[in-house]
């Protein structure tokens, strides 16, 4: 816990930021046609990764309470 305040949480806030962050570079690719789709492969990526660690840190905390 950090800040008294469950690890899912904070991964959570993470996930959804660099989600945000990947949709902003996958606009930008599109619709104003910048170089930056290596950038929306290596965000994706980084939160597809974070939304997984989020997952089963909320799976423990909501099935067996154990908050880390």
């Amino acid at each position: 816990m950090i800040l008294n305040i469950p690890l899912a949480i904070w991964f959570g806030i993470l996930t959804i930021i660099t989600v945000f962050i990947t949709a902003s570079f996958g606009i930008a690719t599109n619709v104003f046609h910048k170089d930056v789709f290596k950038y929306h492969k290596i965000f994706a990526f980084i939160s597809l990764t974070l939304a997984v660690i989020h997952a089963i840190l909320a799976i423990m905390f909501w099935f067996y309470g154990i908050a880390i």
